[in-house]
């Protein structure tokens, strides 16, 4: 998840994300858009593995947001949150009910918020895990992750005037690039700190980037 390698394998750091700060706990790289025409209803969270049973789960898209990820039924619209600190095989086991089976595993020891591992689909999504919990994901530009949105349809390629249609935003320019923070919900980096600036990279939750 050029000149800005953002990977599980390098030094890291995590910051705190305080209010119009620009965050990160952060890390690496997204997948496939969720086109959303009206609001979709939201369930209850997911609180243990035995709730998302994958027979249940099949014909699902994923959603990104910036408390976890949410899958989505096709058919119905009906939707599940799975939100951060869920457990890993709950989390691992949704989103591969619509991503199907990961591809790649990586850990890294070094990261500012502690020893992390990173678990990576074939379209570039990876979930960032912390002691068996899924604690942040990371889309990424380059692969089909990079279609993946929230629920409004923010994702890679929206522009800043976009952000800050659904978000508070704080822009820095830091040493990974033009650095925004939505309403300490989701963060990334934008192509230029203008309102036609596009989201080139994008994260939620604890992520470990190399600065």
């Amino acid at each position: 998840m050029s000149l800005l390698l953002l990977l599980p394998v390098t030094a890291c750091d995590a910051t705190s994300s305080d209010a119009g700060d620009i965050s990160s706990e952060t890390t690496q790289p997204p997948a496939e858009s969720i086109p959303v025409e009206e609001p979709l209803p939201i369930d209850e969270p997911i609180d243990d593995p035995d709730a998302l049973p994958a027979e249940e789960l099949t014909g699902v898209a994923l959603a990104l947001s910036g408390e976890g990820v949410l899958v989505v039924d096709q058919q119905s619209g009906k939707t599940q949150t799975i939100p951060f600190e869920t457990d890993l095989e709950t989390s691992q086991t949704a989103i591969s009910a619509s991503l199907g089976e990961p591809t790649e595993t990586a850990e890294n020891g070094e990261c500012g918020a502690g020893p992390m591992s990173f678990i990576t689909w074939s379209n570039g999504f990876t979930l960032n895990a912390m002691e068996n919990q899924f604690v942040g994901w990371t889309v990424r530009p380059e692969t089909e992750s990079a279609n993946l949105t929230t629920l409004d349809g923010v994702g890679l390629g929206s522009t800043l005037v976009e952000l800050e249609e659904n978000y508070d935003v704080g822009v820095i320019e830091s040493s990974l690039g033009t650095e925004f923070n939505a309403s300490n919900s989701l963060f990334g980096l934008l192509d230029a700190n203008e309102p036609d600036g596009m989201v080139t990279y994008l994260w939620a939750g604890v992520a470990c980037n190399f600065r």
